[in-house]
């Protein structure tokens, strides 16, 4: 791919500098570049601890087109695996549920120990220079933080508490009560099936880095919120935007003085996963942006509570049929937008001084993106 220094005038300096052009969210070739570069290398999200709470409990989950679990084994310890038999490639598990006590292939029934160890392989007894011990499932590199589980599935990425230590330390200071947080089954709406949307997966992570458009396009929230004290913050390989409550009653959902949580705050790592606070009781929200293509995009999520604690019926409204709907129409009309002859690569709108309007986390990330794909 040509250098962006050449065809697109991404500058280090936000308030002189254009976006990415549009072709590098709709382009296959881009696409398969992004796979090997950004998502097998970076660290993505699969699942809560709280999940897999019993021996033998597991989760599905893929990084793009890489299938694997996260499974408890009979030692208690969590561990990750690609969903694979090692004798002629079956996936092994669906969904999410509990093994009794082996994992067994439905293509030629080889069964593997909850630790990943070949158990059984049938007619392989006088098969020459076979050794079980070479044929366990392929593990895939594991890291807990704050009870959520990460995977890298090329191996090659640092440590996540060297690239986003920092992240994990402030949302515990703002959230003292994360590490009693439990998976929601009821408020986790679409599992980790998530939901499809005709958009590059970008177009979903830009959207979330800045709140220009948040007083054109969220009426509610700007009503809810006091964007006048939004703030915004880039550490590397995190960001985060924030702002308190606004005082008194508001058309998105009603707060309590006496709740617990007074203000939003969202944590962006990168490349596509986000975290997600709002005011009212002790929630956390974590939806991430899974590319099935250059133009199509499942979005995840799950909801972690506090255990003994619900969601109002007026939140729950809001996200699922205001906010959402909101910015599911806006990330489709700009993904065809970009594919547009007509457009011309924008400007960033960037100032800290003025962080509700201010596009600069959009900038950073654009930028991080052009390092890590080479561009």
């Amino acid at each position: 791919m040509k250098s962006l220094a050449r065809t697109a005038g991404l500058s280090p300096d936000p308030q002189r500098s254009a976006a990415l052009p549009g072709y590098l969210y709709s382009d296959p070739a881009v696409f398969a570049e992004e796979k090997r570069r950004l998502f097998y290398a970076s660290w993505q999200v699969v699942a809560h601890e709280s999940e897999l709470p019993n021996a033998g409990d597991y989760v599905c989950a893929s990084v793009v087109d890489q299938s694997l679990f996260v499974l408890r084994g009979h030692d208690g310890v969590v561990r990750a695996f690609f969903n694979v038999c090692q004798h002629r490639a079956h996936e092994l598990l669906t969904g999410k549920g509990n093994v009794k006590s082996v994992i067994v292939c439905p293509y030629h029934a080889w069964s593997y120990e909850l630790d990943g160890s070949l158990r059984g392989a049938r007619a392989t007894r006088h098969l020459p220079a076979f050794d079980p011990q070479e044929y366990g499932l392929a593990p895939v590199r594991m890291e807990r933080h704050l009870g959520l589980l990460f995977v890298n599935v090329d191996g090659s990425a640092p440590p996540l508490s060297e690239l986003a230590g920092g992240m994990f330390a402030d949302m515990a200071r703002d959230m003292p009560w994360l590490n009693e947080l439990r998976f929601n089954a009821d408020y986790s709406f679409n599992g980790q099936t998530g939901t499809l949307l005709e958009a590059n997966w970008k177009v979903m992570a830009e959207n979330c880095l800045e709140c220009y458009h948040c007083g054109p396009a969220h009426k509610a929230y700007v009503d809810m919120i006091d964007v006048g004290q939004y703030e915004l913050t880039r550490h590397g390989a995190w960001m985060k935007s924030a702002a308190p409550l606004r005082s008194g009653d508001s058309t998105a959902y009603r707060v309590r003085p006496d709740e617990p949580v007074q203000f939003n705050a969202f944590w962006h790592l990168f490349p596509n996963i986000e975290f997600g606070v709002m005011p009212g009781s002790r929630a956390l929200s974590v939806f991430y942006f899974v590319p099935v293509s250059a133009e199509q995009t499942r979005i995840c999520w799950f909801i972690l509570t506090m255990p003994g604690e619900t969601l109002s019926e007026e939140r729950l409204n809001y996200f699922g049929k205001v906010l959402w709907p909101e910015d599911s129409a806006i990330c489709e009309s700009v993904h065809r937008g970009l594919k547009s002859l007509g457009y011309r690569q924008g400007r960033f709108i960037a100032s800290d001084e003025h962080a509700s309007i201010s596009e600069i986390n959009v900038h950073a990330f654009q930028r991080r993106y052009a390092e890590a794909m080479g561009l």
